[in-house]
């Protein structure tokens, strides 16, 4: 039993070494070529030394275990020579020794050819194994040689493998210990076997030897392959330099780079306990805006007193059908890069802070739009407000940092390709090349609300202001101009702004001297860019309306107070100087260089379509259309909103004013397109309430009737008592 389990392993091993042997030839490589005659020794070894077990002729038998003994020499060299190659000592190996070695193979190689018929290396004995029989050996000096050059062989392959391993970086030593390992136990089972401390007649040790082959084949081919998950991570997690936080498809920490661990102390990276948004939540990416997408932002933080910055990359991992599998971070330190970029590149071409070219750069650039290539061309001129208070409370380093995340915003949503420069006084602008005025404002909308979103608990907003270009009457200078104003404009009506204080001033004024409410105003503003929009006006128009919307009447404030509010009839002299604040407004306008773009409007917002208007009796298109488009909106406002004179009419009644005013007191094409937009949006919503306030209306009608045809800014009761 014990003998045909030892003849199965025989022919077990000389298939599997015939398989590997194969594999290592169809690598055509050179060292593969060598593992491969290595292998091809040890089959014919296996080969010739079963001739002593399936056949019964002593002299075939002998001569068959000789010749196997000549094939251990070759393969024991060639394994040799493989090492040689496998540790890169191919150029180092003293040739010498080569030399030494195959003149002995020779040598051992002829006597072990005449030895069946001399007995000069070894004498064989017939013992009796299964049914049959085999031949075992008494050795003699010439086989000790023999067994010496095969161990000094052996020996010559371990060290050169111990050599190589003590060369070795640590995270790839365990690539020596398979075929270490294997040879010392080949060695130890020769000698063992030979001196007859196994009590077996056949010998194991050719089967050790393609375990030797199987292993010098796997840990040479296939253990960095199977081994490369464990290296991986010890190189990125533990040696890369940028620091690398990777986390599962739950949001769960998976590994980190030790590294990591000495930048965040405070920080307690535990793998399976902290999540994304703890880990985000701590550390304040002042960049990252959320973890659903991808998105890169930069990082600073301070280390030995000093700063680095980093550069970081989020990334949401997923498989090749779209499915989440993690999400990691990569952080690079860009600390040197940045400040010699910056150094160079700051006075000639581009901002140091927003990326974006500088105002140089900008105006160098601005004859290129002269060309009707690139037409409509959008100038888009806008400012951060807030970004004062964000410096004074946090600092101007993270100021700074706002202003790149949302030069980013600006950069994704207007294009790669769309020219933008830093100018003066944080003024941004952004040329959109084949962009219409209305695509523009939707660009800019988009990136308003992005800011927004991401600073909601932060005074951080964008305002903006639009010029277009679409023929060559106007120059880029002139659209620039506008553009600023524009946005200037729409910043002074924000209470918050840095430059609101003097609209704030002028209608807090205009509120003490007159019936109107920050309400009436505000809406009236928001009405009459709506109403602008409709009309298909450009964005810098819409700026000064709705700034005229807010001051319009502003040159009330020098009207003396007993007129203003005087509650009997009004003399004709009263009335005259009641009329005169449409000039001492527009006086006040032009004064002031931040509403000087309005006086014209402030100045003309009681003419009238058919020229019976004040203060000159403008007629039809003499009439500002800021003026006309405001005189319908401030009417309308009154007219559907309580007044401490009258009662608010309903919507409908409202919308029949304006129709029955059109082309006497207002615009006939303004009408039409102001009342499709209220019977579009404020009629349907006003129907509902219109109809609880059908009781009062009947009492009130008659007066609200009246009140659309006199002067609503002054108090329109005394004019309807006249």
């Amino acid at each position: 039993m014990i003998e045909s389990n030892i003849w199965a392993l025989y022919v077990i091993s000389a298939l599997l070494n015939a398989f590997f042997l194969l594999k290592a030839y169809r690598r055509e490589s050179r060292i593969a070529r060598k593992l491969g005659i290595a292998m091809l020794m040890n089959f014919l070894m296996i080969l010739f030394y079963t001739l002593n077990v399936v056949l019964d002729a002593p002299l075939i038998q002998s001569l068959g275990c000789s010749i196997a003994f000549i094939f251990l020499d070759l393969m024991l060299y060639f394994y040799l020579e493989y090492v040689i190659s496998y540790v890169g000592w191919e150029f180092r190996f003293p040739q010498w020794i080569r030399v030494a070695v195959l003149a002995y193979l020779i040598i051992d190689s002829v006597f072990m050819l005449v030895n069946p018929f001399t007995g000069i290396a070894l004498s064989y004995h017939r013992v009796a194994f299964g049914d049959g029989s085999i031949l075992t050996y008494e050795a003699h000096l010439l086989f000790y040689a023999h067994m010496v050059f095969n161990v000094l062989l052996i020996l010559g392959t371990i060290i050169l493998l111990l050599r190589k391993r003590r060369e070795t970086p640590k995270a790839y030593l365990n690539r020596y210990y398979g075929p270490i390992i294997s040879m010392i136990l080949a060695l130890v089972f020769y000698v063992s076997y030979l001196f007859g401390l196994f009590p077996m007649h056949m010998d194991l040790t050719p089967i050790l030897y393609v375990v030797v082959g199987l292993m010098l084949y796997f840990y040479n081919f296939n253990y960095l392959r199977s081994a490369t998950l464990s290296i991986t991570r010890n190189m990125i997690f533990e040696h890369l330099e940028d620091p690398i936080v990777l986390f599962d498809y739950e949001g769960m920490l998976v590994d980190h780079s030790v590294i990591l661990e000495n930048m965040l102390p405070d920080q307690k990276l535990e793998n399976g306990k902290l999540t994304i948004d703890e880990f985000a939540s701590e550390q304040s990416f002042p960049g990252l805006n959320g973890t659903d997408f991808d998105q890169e932002f930069d990082w600073t933080y301070q280390v030995g007193g000093k700063e680095k910055i980093l550069e970081c990359r989020f990334s949401c991992m997923k498989d090749e059908v779209g499915r989440l599998i993690g999400k990691l971070f990569v952080f690079h330190d860009v600390t040197t890069h940045r400040q010699t970029y910056f150094e160079l590149e700051k006075s000639l071409q581009f901002d140091s802070v927003t990326g974006f070219f500088n105002k140089q750069s900008f105006y160098n650039q601005m004859p290129q739009w002269d060309d009707d290539e690139y037409w409509p061309t959008s100038i888009v001129v806008c400012n951060v407000d807030g970004m004062r208070g964000i410096n004074e409370a946090y600092g101007t380093e993270y100021g700074d940092g706002v202003m790149k995340q949302i030069a980013r915003y600006i950069r994704r949503r207007a294009g790669e390709n769309s020219f933008c420069a830093k100018l003066d006084n944080g003024d941004i602008v952004i040329v959109l090349e084949r962009t219409s005025d209305a695509d523009a404002s939707e660009i800019m909308d988009n990136i308003r609300e992005e800011i927004l979103d991401f600073y909601d608990q932060m005074p951080v907003s964008l305002e903006y202001g639009i010029s277009t270009k679409d023929n060559s009457e106007s120059s880029m200078e002139k659209l620039l101009q506008d553009a600023r104003n524009s946005m200037q404009n729409k910043k002074m009506l924000k209470e918050k702004s840095a430059s609101s204080s003097l609209v704030n001033s002028l209608k807090q004024t205009l509120a003490e001297s007159d019936f109107q409410t920050e309400e009436h105003v505000e809406r009236t503003r928001k009405m009459a860019a709506r109403l602008g929009r409709e009309m298909g006006l450009s964005d810098a128009i819409i700026g000064r309306l709705e700034l005229l919307a807010a001051l319009h009447d502003i040159g009330k404030v020098a009207i003396p107070q007993d007129i203003i509010k005087k509650k009997g009839k009004l003399t004709a002299e009263e009335r005259n100087v009641i009329e005169q604040h449409t000039v001492k407004g527009y006086r006040i306008a032009k004064s002031s260089p931040e509403l000087a773009e309005i006086a014209d409007g402030i100045l003309c917002h009681h003419e009238k379509w058919d020229g019976t208007g004040y203060p000159n009796g403008l007629k039809g298109e003499e009439i500002p259309l800021i003026a006309r488009v405001i005189a319908a909106v401030d009417s309308h406002d009154v007219m559907v909103n309580d007044r401490p004179y009258h009662k608010g009419m309903p919507e409908a009644d409202a919308i029949a004013e304006l129709r029955r005013c059109s082309g006497s007191q207002f615009d006939p094409h303004v009408v039409e397109v102001f009342t499709r937009l209220l019977e579009r949006e404020e009629l349907p919503a006003s129907l509902e309430a219109d109809s609880k306030k059908a009781e009062h209306e009947s009492e009130t009608a008659e007066e609200n009737r009246e009140a659309v045809l006199s002067d609503h800014e002054i108090d329109i009761r005394r004019l309807l008592a006249e």
